[in-house]
């Protein structure tokens, strides 16, 4: 068995790793921390799920040594305080939080905090699965990558890699369920204001713009600029991200249709989907949905992603980068068809 520990699983993803571990028949929760709620058991914080009788302890290096994986499931800013501790642990980590996702210089920009230190940054490899498979099988840190930027990067790569489409001129209009702000509470996500209602929040400011900017640059040599605006919806979990691109070479749309066929044919959790997209054919499971329309009139694409924020955005990728890393069937526990009704 493969041990592992999760710092932060008092969250919304360090529950879902916790449920995901549990029914993982190769992974087993040896250790479970969160200096906030320390010394509870985990029993009586989720009575409803089959956690044994594990206690919640405060984070110390010492407890983790025995561990081979440990995952960060802590905010941005948090995780960076563990990272920083964490230079002679000799097992993989998976941070979930942005702390290693972009340059010292594009992180103190986008997130208005000190970085990790640069070369603990450098040594991060980042666990977008399908594009950067390779480098994960032997990473000993891995940045998981953010929601809105795992659905919208796995629906444009596959047309900037092969120069399909103008990189410079890039739209994305992208919506999400409450829990991809996290468990604290705030006045956007006050019942009374987010329940009936679609709030537009950090318009063109989301921290995920350079990580898509930056993804695309790495996997693809290209330098792309892209537009996000995000919007908070009244649902739990749930990402669509629907990209507006301009093409570069003519083609009919059943022809871009297959460019996403063709991208993602041997990839197991993705699903290039006919019909109308919506976000329930993927909430519950760590599937990404996608399709590409032509705009006859504009000659224009849209390019729609569909993801559930909480697996294919954060928790079940992380499991799928610990099942490649460990050399473990890529979709072991992660079979959950989604939680359509």
């Amino acid at each position: 068995m493969i041990t592992c520990g999760i710092v932060g699983v008092t969250g919304y993803a360090g529950m879902e790793l916790l449920k995901l571990i549990t029914a993982h028949p190769r992974l087993q929760v040896a250790c479970v921390m969160s200096d906030s709620s320390a010394g509870n058991r985990l029993s009586d914080l989720y009575p409803w799920m089959e956690t044994g009788t594990l206690t919640l302890e405060p984070f110390n290096v010492e407890n983790v040594k025995r561990l081979d994986v440990l995952f960060l499931a802590t905010p941005s800013g948090v995780s960076s305080q563990y990272i920083e501790l964490l230079d002679t642990f000799e097992g993989v980590v998976v941070d979930l939080s942005g702390d290693l996702r972009l340059t010292s210089e594009a992180y103190t920009t986008w997130y208005n905090r000190a970085p990790v230190k640069a070369s603990t940054q450098a040594k991060a490899v980042y666990g977008l699965t399908e594009w950067n498979r390779e480098s994960v099988q032997t990473a000993s840190w891995i940045s998981n990558p953010g929601c809105y930027a795992t659905a919208v990067s796995l629906g444009l790569l596959p047309f900037l890699h092969d120069s399909l489409i103008e990189p410079d001129d890039i739209i994305v209009s992208a919506c999400s369920g409450i829990t991809g702000a996290g468990k604290a509470l705030s006045a956007k996500t006050h019942h009374a204001r987010s329940n009936e209602n679609v709030q537009l929040y950090k318009i063109h400011t989301h921290q995920h713009i350079p990580e898509i900017e930056q993804t695309i640059r790495q996997l693809t040599g290209v330098e792309a600029t892209v537009s996000l605006s995000t919007h908070l919806l009244p649902i739990n979990r749930g990402i669509m991200a629907t990209m507006h691109v301009v093409p570069t070479v003519e083609q009919t749309e059943a022809e871009w249709v297959d460019v996403l066929h063709r991208a993602y044919k041997t990839e197991p959790f993705i699903r290039v989907q006919q019909g109308e997209p919506e976000i329930r054919t993927a909430v519950g499971s760590n599937y990404c949905d996608l399709w590409v329309y032509k705009d006859q009139r504009t000659g224009r694409l849209t390019i729609v992603s569909v993801i559930d924020n909480m697996q294919k955005g954060a928790a079940g990728q992380a499991i799928q980068n610990v099942n490649v890393r460990f050399g473990l069937a890529e979709t072991l526990g992660l079979s959950a068809q989604p939680q359509y009704i």
